[in-house]
């Protein structure tokens, strides 16, 4: 087959291009993940009485050191009791 039918190899730029997407879009999918994560975990150490489900908390850890009263915060906490119905650690 040659390129003339249609199947042309991907260059270089393309795949840089992919790369720098993906590089982009990683920190933005780890900051959206925090509450569904963190939301499932609660809940299941609720219905289990497993502790480990707390491990969970290690993952966003750089996340929940932002302190009190911040956006993310909120967020995780609409996650946790609004959509799961559940309660944190402690």
């Amino acid at each position: 087959m040659s390129q003339a039918e249609g199947n042309s190899p991907v260059t270089i730029h393309e795949s840089w291009r992919w790369a720098a997407a993906a590089v982009a879009i990683m920190p933005l999918l780890y900051v959206l993940s925090v509450g569904p994560v963190l939301g499932i975990a609660f809940w299941l150490r609720e219905a289990t009485g497993w502790n480990f489900f707390y491990g969970a908390m290690y993952l966003y850890y750089p996340l929940l050191a932002w302190g009190h009263w911040s956006p993310m915060e909120e967020y995780i906490e609409w996650w946790v009791s609004d959509v799961f119905q559940t309660v944190g650690p402690g």
